[in-house]
């Protein structure tokens, strides 16, 4: 007796309700409404029980094929599909219609199917997590930053947007304004009438730096956008500016994960900018009545809006992720900033030995999944190579950006589904990017299809050639990386007698290979080939390309890296060049648009106010006094 109440009592049944599940069908069957409201409510896979999807799916086909439903239609298109039996027949059709008397709350009902619909996401959720942490695998945050995405995913589900009719958008019923289209349409005329030149309507989030606004037309939800310089240029300051601007001036949430300033720093940098008051004065407290009653006036308008800081230092790109998936469901955050790229650690996932190259273009990847996961921008800063400081003009360019660099125009690529080989500058020449397939390795070190979407030609560059043992060749910049065992090494760290990754399965034979030199390394498709020369060329044409996900690609029958600002849709400079020279156009920055994957690419200029560390719109006559001695005459009357 007591063994069949241990086990009736350990015997646990997964979350349902049965009797909800019977009456939402039964309502559909009956009722043309409730078929409406169910269909759009639930999908096949909120059903607990199999006779229950079946019955569902064949509803939802009526609805979407805008046919009637009912028992007797049903019951034949499920005799056509050779399903009436799997659910009980026609009795068990009728059954569920006999339930749509008590269906006067259809929605309470499908609210109780999908509550347990998510209860039961959540417990094979928690369940995979178990299996992967029995297993102790090597890295604990990896694991947790899958789990908060496994649970993320399940709560964004739990708030589907569901389907909905042209005609209740247009109606306005199910419109967000819920104002009837042509309606809004007319507020939206009258409100562009109102406005200046200037503030011309954009479709992202607008930066209020204006002619920045007009050429990448705001910042786009799920864009990864990179603000590079090098040190002291001020990009920390132009990118907070733009923070302070979306959450209030736009009166939107913002998220910064700050992790070279602390949270206190950042807010003093703000109330300066807003308050218009140099740093040193607030921080020594010198300041007179009018100043003061500027930082009251700014402390009391910051309060309204909503600014989320995290500041804690050394964080890896995964606890970085969770941390913003937080931000987003607490906050619900419109625009992340990230302060800065090379002071985020990799997951840890890649292979042990792998160098700081892999690791950035790991990050870089991962930062752009979260943009289009939370479906916000993300401005991520980004420090630039030396290589700025010794150019005559000092102009950054996309290859100080790159941590991989480039190959010139006779490398050949093979197209992976027809065998077919192009020159790298053949396939950059083309009038359209089209996408193609090409051989590139995996985290696994397995060679597959890879699809290669975008091949430039990168400017002019010194070049060097490089030969193995095998007799391959290839010519690439300096900072062009290989894969070696330990990871991906640029070519200026290789030399004579190093091994470098070949793909196994295209050209390559075993018997070519000296056993002695050559490394097969089990259960890859990688060949490990010895360098017997690298010779300096001179001065080349050069080209990178970019591949989905693995961000490397076989070229010369050599696995090269391509570069990780691939991964962002817009990459911005910004250049003072007052720093090098005080007489070189002091008060005045040159944001330099470089890549802009939906849009027109460009330079803008913007005024900077180097007392309160504060971009402003561009103004030739614009002196840093001015705003000053207006903003003390508006305060003058409030002055003790």
């Amino acid at each position: 007796m007591s063994e069949e109440f241990v086990s009736k009592d350990t015997v646990k049944v997964a979350p349902n309700s049965k009797e909800s599940e019977m009456i939402v069908l039964g309502s559909m069957l009956t009722s043309i409404n409730s078929l409406n409201i169910g269909a759009d409510g639930l999908d096949e896979g909120d059903f607990y029980f199999t006779e229950h999807r079946i019955i569902f799916q064949a509803l939802k086909n009526a609805y979407r094929n805008d046919k009637p439903a009912d028992v007797h239609l049903i019951g034949e298109e499920l005799k056509r599909q050779d399903k009436l039996k799997a659910i009980g027949g026609l009795g068990y059709l009728t059954t569920l219609a006999q339930y749509a008397g008590t269906s006067a709350y259809i929605e309470e009902y499908i609210e109780l199917v999908r509550n347990k619909s998510i209860l039961r996401r959540m417990i094979n959720a928690a369940q995979e997590v178990e299996r992967e942490a029995l297993n102790n695998p090597e890295d604990v945050h990896v694991l947790l930053d899958d789990a908060q995405a496994k649970f993320f995913l399940i709560s964004q589900a739990a708030n589907p947007s569901a389907g909905v009719l042209i005609k209740d958008l247009l109606s306005g019923v199910k419109a967000p304004s819920q104002l009837p289209y042509l309606k809004e349409l007319q507020e939206r005329q009258e409100r562009f009438q109102k406005k200046g030149p200037e503030e011309l309507g954009i479709t992202g989030i607008p930066t209020h730096f204006f002619d920045l606004d007009k050429l990448i037309n705001g910042f786009g939800a799920s864009n990864l956008m990179i603000l590079a310089a090098r040190p002291a240029m001020g990009k920390t300051a132009l990118a907070l500016n733009i923070a302070e601007n979306v959450a209030f001036k736009n009166s939107l949430p913002v998220g910064i994960f700050s992790l070279e300033m602390t949270a206190e720093q950042l807010l003093h940098r703000m109330i300066c900018s807003q308050a218009e008051v140099e740093s040193d004065k607030i921080r020594t407290g010198s300041i007179n009545g009018i100043e003061y009653q500027r930082v009251v006036a700014a402390v009391n308008s910051m309060m309204k809006g909503t600014v989320v800081i995290d500041d804690q230092p050394g964080l890896k790109i995964t606890d970085l992720r969770a941390r913003a998936r937080r931000m987003k469901e607490s906050y619900n955050i419109q625009l992340l900033v990230v302060d800065y790229l090379q002071l985020i650690s990799g997951s840890g996932l890649s292979r042990s030995g792998e160098n700081r190259q892999n690791e950035i273009s790991e990050i870089s990847r991962m930062m752009k999944t979260l943009a289009r996961e939370l479906n916000l921008p993300i401005l991520c800063l980004s420090q630039l190579s030396r290589k700025v400081e010794e150019r005559q003009g000092h102009r950054p360019m996309m290859s100080d950006l790159r941590e991989s660099g480039c190959l010139t125009g006779d490398t050949l690529i093979q197209n992976a589904e027809t065998e077919t080989f192009y020159t790298i500058k053949e396939l950059a020449e083309r009038k359209e990017q089209i996408p193609i397939f090409v051989h590139a390795v995996d985290k696994d070190l397995k060679i597959g299809k890879h699809r290669m979407i975008k091949v430039f030609y990168s400017g002019k560059k010194r070049v060097f050639e490089l030969k193995t043992r095998s007799g391959r060749t290839i010519k690439a910049s300096a900072n062009h990386p290989f894969l070696q065992l330990e990871g991906w090494v640029p070519l200026e760290k290789l030399k004579k007698g190093d091994c470098i990754g070949l793909p196994r399965q295209l050209k390559t034979e075993s018997s070519v290979l000296p056993s002695n030199k050559l490394l097969a390394l089990a259960e890859s498709d990688i060949y490990w080939d010895e360098i017997v020369a690298i010779e300096e060329l001179g001065v080349e044409d050069v080209y990178d390309a970019t591949v989905e996900n693995v961000h490397n690609f076989v070229a010369n029958d050599i696995i090269v890296h391509n570069s990780i600002e691939q991964d962002s849709d817009i990459v911005m400079f910004l250049l003072r060049r007052e720093y090098y020279d005080p007489y070189d156009k002091p008060g005045m920055a040159e944001l330099i648009v470089a890549k802009n994957r939906h849009g027109a690419v460009g330079s803008v200029n913007l005024t900077y106010r180097k007392e309160l560390a504060q971009f402003a719109n561009y103004s030739p006559m614009h002196v840093s006094t001015n705003a000053s001695s207006e903003n003390d005459e508006a305060f003058a009357a409030f002055s003790p």
